[in-house]
């Protein structure tokens, strides 16, 4: 295979991952705790409370578990092992710049450092640090994404218009923990309730479960073992010896996506408007809808959109004809996922969201029928 062949499917490869991520990031992830004696606090207070943590240290570990079971794509298995598995995480968090997360896993252990600085990462399964320079328009989601406190503060910000009310209050991890549960008011979310315990004084979230609409079990949890609302020692880590060391720009992985998939998407599709367009930093992806009735597409080249297609028939999609075209849809609830193929131009789009799949076939359809000019 030609150097420009291999750089073409690797370009290809990051085409797809960059169109999975956007989704994933755009998308607002168990364990028991023992009742609490405490009282609960008006729901809307706590939700104020817990979107003005973000400077709330704290140090503890956590666990998290899923069941969502995303389909197999190039270069994102990791990814996918965070929302369908157990993933344990020991946190020392100083601020929203300075904090240290560490995933422990049975083959090893992850680090990232948040400094003001910059960013690192160790890998003590290749004994390898790694210092990134930059910051990227997008990232892959990792386990940090999933601890308490930041997952209930996205899923607060996201659907900050929806109604809470009060849950009774539980301990968790010693904290006599206020609960509040959020209903999305929207019929067209996939997403039932989320449920959410938080520190009633600081606002410190300790648990979050995200139910799918018409489930009973959680598909997302979230909780912490051990917590300390005290304020670590957070340090660039330091090269030991025999270890290696390497200084990499920050991966952008909207680049190959953005010099594919350039397009002017439409103001409105499926009687939503769009919310953020050139959304991660992308020509060609926008975010529509609101709270947790929001979806992303994604505009890519044909052979990205049949790599998707293929991986989504391998994962249980099913392909249906449209006005223009053809889309394969799949639904992994809570998420829907769809790829449209348009007669008129050799662009695809990719689509994805907690929307029920009967508004991503409305979608599909009207991008089916869209000129190569975007219109």
């Amino acid at each position: 295979m030609t150097p420009s062949v291999v750089r073409h499917e690797t370009r290809r490869r990051w085409a797809v991952v960059a169109a999975v991520t956007l989704v994933l990031v755009s998308v607002p992830a168990v364990v028991a705790a023992l009742p609490s004696a405490g009282e609960s606090i008006d729901p809307a207070r706590l939700r104020t409370l817990v979107l003005a943590s973000a400077g709330r240290p704290y140090q503890g570990y956590a666990e998290s578990s899923g069941s969502l079971a995303l389909p197999e794509l190039p270069n994102l298995a990791d990814v996918a092992a965070l929302f369908a598995g157990t993933t344990r995480m020991r946190a020392w968090y100083a601020g929203p710049d300075r904090y240290r997360v560490d995933t422990l896993g049975t083959a090893g252990e992850h680090d990232v450092y948040r400094l003001p600085d910059g960013e690192y990462t160790w890998d003590y399964g290749t004994n390898t640090l790694t210092e990134l320079i930059g910051e990227p328009s997008v990232r892959l989601p990792r386990a940090g994404d999933l601890l308490p406190p930041e997952l209930a503060r996205r899923v607060l910000q996201a659907a900050k218009n929806d109604s809470v009310s009060t849950l009774p209050a539980r301990r968790v991890a010693g904290v006599d923990a206020s609960g509040l549960r959020l209903v999305p008011a929207d019929p067209d979310t996939t997403i039932g309730q989320v449920d959410l315990w938080a520190d009633p004084a600081t606002g410190l979230p300790v648990r979050v479960e995200v139910t799918a609409r018409g489930q009973q079990a959680p598909i997302l949890s979230t909780a912490f073992q051990q917590v300390e609302q005290t304020t670590p020692v957070v340090e660039a880590p330091r090269p030991v010896l025999g270890s290696g060391f390497s200084v990499t720009s920050a991966p952008d992985v909207t680049d190959a996506l953005g010099a594919l998939g350039q397009a002017v998407l439409p103001n409105t599709l499926g009687g939503r408007p769009v919310a953020s367009s050139n959304f991660g930093g992308v020509t060609g992806a926008a975010l529509y809808g609101t709270g947790l009735a929001a979806f992303a597409v994604i505009a890519v080249p044909r052979n990205v959109g049949n790599a998707a297609s293929d991986a989504a028939g391998k994962a249980g999609g099913v392909e249906v004809k449209l006005t223009s075209g053809s889309v394969v849809q799949l639904s992994l609830t809570p998420l829907s996922l769809a790829i449209v193929r348009s007669s008129f131009s050799r662009r695809s789009y990719l689509l994805a969201g907690t929307v029920t799949p009967d508004v991503l076939r409305t979608v599909a359809d009207e991008l089916s029928r869209l000129r190569r000019s975007g219109r």
